[in-house]
């Protein structure tokens, strides 16, 4: 087995974009560390194929306490982690006038207290070393003036973008960059299953690219964001949407 490249840290990696991000940064050289609420058996499985090292945390990235016992199995199993990528999310479609005030909160959780408490739990470990690196997943539906029923996601998902350029600012000096990657819709089971195929066939046709993206197409932005390389590029946004037209 080569030298890792320091542990990776992934949340939401039982399925989707995740797992794949996840196995992607295996292949890298990284072993990896996931938290989610799902098992993430079979990301466990083909990482360890791959000849890296494997947490999977089956546990709740918006509770504190969880996320600060996921730290310490971290620390007490992997070597020190070089890469967070803030993945954990929801995308629900709801009108706004039928949006309650729980839905409100549960996107707010989990889309933004996750990717808070895990940020604070591993940053010191990011600025242990000189190469530390952060990739928030935000979406391409923030731009988007025709994205109707997502006005909470949609804010959650502005609020990823703010968060981001006001971390770069304020962790640069340590060595730490931290970006976003905006995909556009994404083919994953979940939105499959959820989203009709009319309406897929909206989001393809206002795409300079006419197909839409499967996971895979975001690991080169990602590969480009995490490398050693790519320090001198931080609070910027990556979209990654087919040359999607946003009106």
């Amino acid at each position: 087995m080569t030298a890792t490249r320091g542990t990776a840290v992934v949340s939401g990696a039982a399925q989707g974009i995740g797992r794949t991000f996840a196995v992607a940064l295996a292949a890298a050289g990284h072993d990896i560390a996931i938290i989610d609420t799902q098992p993430a058996d079979e990301t466990a499985a083909a990482i360890a194929s791959a000849g890296r090292g494997v947490i999977a945390h089956v546990a709740d990235a918006s509770d504190p306490v969880a996320v600060s016992a996921f730290g310490d199995a971290v620390r007490g199993r992997l070597p020190r982690v070089r890469v967070l990528v803030n993945n954990a999310g929801i995308s629900p479609y709801s009108p706004f006038p039928e949006t309650t005030l729980d839905m409100w909160h549960q996107l707010l959780r989990v889309n933004l207290d996750s990717m808070f408490l895990i940020t604070q739990e591993f940053l010191p470990d990011l600025v242990s070393g000189d190469d530390g690196r952060i990739v928030n997943m935000t979406s391409s539906v923030v731009w988007d003036f025709q994205a109707t029923n997502m006005t909470a996601y949609a804010t959650t998902k502005a609020g990823i973008v703010g968060f981001t350029r006001a971390l770069a600012g304020e962790v640069g000096h340590l060595g730490v960059t931290v970006n976003c990657i905006a995909p556009g819709i994404v083919l994953t089971p979940d939105i499959e299953d959820r989203v009709p195929a009319e309406r897929l066939e909206t989001y393809r046709d206002r795409q300079a690219i006419k197909r839409l993206a499967v996971p895979e197409d975001l690991v080169p932005a990602l590969d480009f964001l995490v490398n050693e390389r790519s320090g001198h590029i931080t609070g910027t946004i990556v979209p990654v949407n087919g040359g999607r037209v946003v009106l």
